[in-house]
C-alpha cells in the first residue's frame, strides 16, 4: 500500500503556504486501506472517503499515480508527493505554480465534474495574484450553457462558497479578493441557477452615481467583500471565526437591488426589504446553516439603519443593536456596515452604543412585570444612548 499526498496540500506547501487541508490518495484495495487504517470511517455515500488520522484518504482516481495527476481539477493542483520526496505533476504544473496561471488540466474537466466552475472562482478569490488562463472562462462558460451546473448536489455548492469564505479568513492566506468568486461567475455566465439572485446584476447600477460612481450592483458587492477582508486583515483579530459569516453578509446585503423596477433606477427604495427574501431564498438553496441563513437575511434588512447609525433616534438604534446581539452577530455586521459605508469610525461608535445598552438593567422592583417591563428596560437604554450621542 502506498500513500501520496495531493492536491491542494502539495500546491500550498511549494507555495510556502502552510496547507489546511491534507488529502491523501492511496494505491490499492479498499480492503487493504482497511485493514491498515481499521480505525477509519467512511464519509459520504459517493466515491469512497475515508477519514483518518485528522486527514482525507481516498483511492487512486485512475490505475497509477500519474493518471490520478492527470485527471484532477487545474495544473496547480496536478501535483502529488510520496513519502520518498519523489513529486508527480502535469507538465505545465511547475511554471503555472511560478507564474501564477490558474490552467485547467485538460478542455473536459468541467464536464467532469462542474462543481469546478466554482473551484475556479475560489481559486481565483483566494489567489487574487494569479491570472486565468485564456481557456479557462470560455470552458467555464461552456459548461454552464450545456446545463450541467443544475445537476450539482445543491451541498457541494453550498460547500464551495463556504469554503472559499473559509479559506479568505485563514491566517496564512495571502491578501485575498473574495469578491472575484462573484466577478468570475458573472463573467463566465455561471450564477444560474445557484447564485441567481444576482445574475443580471453586473449590469444594474448600484446607486446613485454620488454615492456609489458607475459600480454595478455586483461590481459594488465583490468591492464590499473585497472591503470586509481588508479590514479584518488590516485588524489581525485572534478570533477570526466572524469573517466568513461577515463576508456571506457583503455577499447578501443588497441582493434585493437586482429586483428593482427599471423604471425607478438608480434608486433602489425598499430594496433592503427585497434583500431580505432574496438572502433567505439563496443560503436555502445552498443547505447554508441556520446560522448563515439569519446573518444573510439581517445583513439585507438593517444594513441601511447601520450606515445611518449616526442619524438614527435612539429607540431605532437600541432596536438595531438589540437584534443583532440576540442574534449573535453583532461583529460581523459592523464590519460590513464600515465596508459598506466606507466609514470606519462606525464600529467603534457602534460596539460602544451596545456594550453602553447591555450595562443597563432594571431594579429588582421593576422586574418581572412581564411586557411592562420589556418596555421599561428599553425606555432606560433609549434613555442612556440619548446622553451618550
Amino acid at each position: 500500500m502506498r500513500y501520496y499526498l495531493v492536491g491542494g496540500a502539495v500546491r500550498d506547501t511549494l507555495l510556502g503556504i502552510v496547507p489546511h487541508d491534507v488529502d491523501i490518495v492511496f494505491d490499492g484495495s479498499v480492503e487493504a486501506f482497511l485493514r491498515e487504517k481499521p480505525h477509519a470511517r467512511r464519509a459520504g455515500s459517493g466515491v469512497p472517503v475515508f477519514l483518518a488520522d485528522g486527514h482525507e484518504y481516498i483511492p487512486l482516481n485512475g490505475e497509477s499515480i500519474m493518471a490520478d495527476v492527470m485527471n484532477r481539477d487545474f495544473t496547480i493542483n496536478a501535483l502529488a508527493l510520496d513519502a520518498d520526496g519523489r513529486l508527480y505533476m502535469h507538465p505545465d504544473s511547475m511554471n503555472d505554480l511560478r507564474e501564477g496561471v490558474i490552467r485547467p488540466v485538460s478542455p473536459g474537466i468541467f464536464q467532469q465534474d462542474p462543481l469546478r466552475v466554482f473551484r475556479a472562482a475560489r481559486f481565483a478569490a483566494v489567489f487574487p495574484d494569479f491570472s486565468l488562463h485564456d481557456s479557462t472562462i470560455p470552458h467555464m462558460r461552456a459548461c454552464s450553457a450545456s446545463g450541467d451546473l443544475a445537476n450539482i448536489a445543491p451541498e457541494r455548492v453550498g460547500q464551495e462558497i463556504t469554503k472559499t469564505l473559509n479559506e479568505a479568513a485563514s491566517e496564512t492566506a495571502r491578501i485575498p479578493r473574495p469578491g472575484n468568486f462573484l466577478r468570475l461567475l458573472a463573467a463566465s455566465d455561471s450564477l444560474r441557477p445557484w447564485f441567481a439572485e444576482l445574475d443580471g446584476a453586473d449590469s444594474i447600477p448600484a446607486g446613485p452615481e454620488r454615492y456609489h460612481g458607475s459600480d454595478s450592483v455586483l461590481e459594488h458587492t465583490a468591492r464590499v467583500m473585497d472591503r470586509i477582508a481588508e479590514i479584518y486583515t488590516r485588524n489581525a483579530p485572534a478570533d477570526r471565526r466572524d469573517i466568513p459569516l461577515a463576508l456571506w453578509m457583503g455577499l447578501c446585503h443588497d441582493l434585493g437591488k437586482r429586483t428593482t423596477a427599471p423604471e425607478l433606477l438608480p434608486r433602489h427604495l425598499k430594496h433592503e426589504e427585497r434583500g431580505e427574501d432574496a438572502a433567505l431564498s439563496l443560503a436555502a438553496r445552498l443547505r447554508l446553516p441556520k446560522r448563515w441563513e439569519q446573518a444573510g437575511r439581517l445583513a439585507a434588512r438593517l444594513h441601511m439603519k447601520g450606515g445611518l447609525y449616526g442619524t438614527l433616534r435612539p429607540g431605532t438604534r437600541v432596536d438595531l443593536l438589540q437584534t443583532l446581539h440576540a442574534a449573535h452577530i453583532a461583529e460581523p455586521f459592523f464590519t460590513l456596515v464600515a465596508a459598506d459605508s466606507g466609514d470606519d469610525s462606525l464600529p467603534e461608535r457602534m460596539r460602544s452604543g451596545l456594550r453602553t445598552i447591555l450595562s443597563i438593567h432594571l431594579p429588582p422592583e421593576l422586574r418581572l412585570q412581564g411586557p411592562a417591563a420589556g418596555q421599561k428596560l428599553r425606555e432606560l437604554r433609549c434613555q442612556a444612548l440619548a446622553f451618550l450621542a
